[in-house]
This record gives structure tokens, sequence and C-alpha cells, in this order.
């Protein structure tokens, strides 16, 4: 019993410490505070310039990236019409038969059973 109220006492003062501790460190931190809101409101604006810069010239970034992207895209799909079209030339039966496999199968997945 006398255990728990040492421990219970050693507890209130190190909160008493801690509390103690916390003014002191927030009673230095004022002044400096006080003395730098026009200097630190000027960094602020500053550092958000910078960053709408930064966001500007990323955001330019990502634009041509998904350009290039969907040019290569594009390029890829072309090529592969291309082959399709000498496919279908070389062998006109194989491409009809690909054609109404495809018809069919599209026809199954748009039907509603």
């Amino acid at each position: 019993m006398t255990n728990l109220k040492s421990d219970m006492e050693e507890l209130k003062n190190l909160q008493r410490e801690v509390a103690e501790q916390r003014a002191k460190r927030t009673r230095h931190r004022a002044p400096a505070r006080q003395t730098g809101g026009q200097e630190s409101a000027a960094t602020e604006t500053r550092a958000a310039s910078m960053q709408t810069a930064t966001d500007d010239s990323t955001s330019e970034v990502q634009a041509q990236e998904v350009e290039k992207a969907i040019q290569d895209f594009a390029g890829q799909i072309e090529t592969s019409i291309k082959t399709l079209e000498e496919t279908a030339s070389e062998r006109p039966v194989l491409a009809l038969l690909a054609a109404f496999s495809i018809g069919v199968i599209v026809g199954q997945l748009i039907s509603r059973r």
C-alpha cells in the first residue's frame, strides 16, 4: 500500500516537472516568434511561390511524359494494324474466320443472358 502511494506521488512530481519544463521551453520560444514574425511571413511567401513553381514544372514534366506515352501507344497500335492488314491480305480465309470468331465472342459478351 505504501508502495502505491509513493509511486503515485512520484508520478505526480514527474508530471509537474514536465509541465514546468514545457512552460520554460514555450517562454524561450515566444520572443523569437514575435521578433521574427515579419521575416517568417516573407519566408513563408517565398516558400509558397517556390512550391507553386515546383508544382508547375512537375505538372509540365508529367504532361510531357503522358504525351510521349500516348504517342508510343499510338505507334504500337499503328504497327499492329499494319501487321493485321498484311496478314489478312496474305491469308483471306484465316482473316474471315478470325473476324467471324471475334464477332461471336463480342456477341456473347454483349448478350444479356
